[in-house]
């Protein structure tokens, strides 16, 4: 058996204490344990926890009209700018690290994970619940368990342990088998995923 594992529980962050929007922070949540699993250093010269600056950054004036004007088709139906994956790296990563330091993939693959997951990097992505009635969850892959059977990803998930319909709120640590991978992973055969540069 062979395990690797990037994020620390010290380091897993839950949405469910979002004072805000919990059922709508999953992305600002993931995106800090993806900066520190990944040992990026960032900033947050507020009080809040990490989580909830990132989602009042997400959430600024600024942040919107960025929104509106990079992914217009997203931003005028409706999606707030902390819901855009493209705003994690043109306009979160510029803020609150001080440059670029992540793209958001579009086609992945199950083995594009494992690789980067031996190479030393966690990924951000998301993916659909519907047993629990979640059709977009933003989640991080930090880890990889090998066993003569099988090779699982070892998740964070900011919502709890999707195996339970997420009646577990412990979202730390969790596998999630090639073939849940391939079931929940959005969109379709080649996934989306946050990597770094």
């Amino acid at each position: 058996m062979k395990k690797i594992l990037h994020l620390q529980p010290i380091d897993y962050y839950t949405q469910r204490n979002n004072p805000t929007k919990p059922w709508a922070a999953c992305m600002p949540t993931s995106r800090v344990m993806f900066y520190l699993g990944n040992n990026i250093i960032f900033k947050n010269p507020s009080d809040l926890e990490d989580d909830e600056f990132f989602m009042k950054v997400l959430s600024s004036d600024d942040a919107e009209i960025m929104a509106r004007s990079k992914y217009p088709s997203l931003a005028l139906n409706g999606i707030p700018a902390y819901e855009i994956h493209g705003m994690y790296h043109s306009y979160l990563d510029s803020y609150v690290v001080g440059c670029r330091v992540s793209d958001f993939k579009t086609d992945l693959t199950f083995d594009d994970f494992i690789d980067r997951i031996k190479a030393g990097e966690c990924i951000m992505t998301s993916g659909r619940f519907p047993e629990a009635g979640i059709d977009g969850h933003a989640f991080v892959v930090v880890g990889m368990l090998e066993t003569a059977i099988e090779t699982c990803l070892i998740l964070a998930d900011p919502w709890g342990d999707y195996r339970t319909e997420y009646k577990n709120h412990q979202g730390y640590g969790v596998t999630m088998s090639k073939a849940d991978f391939s079931k929940h992973v959005k969109p379709g055969s080649q996934k989306w995923g946050h990597v770094l540069l």
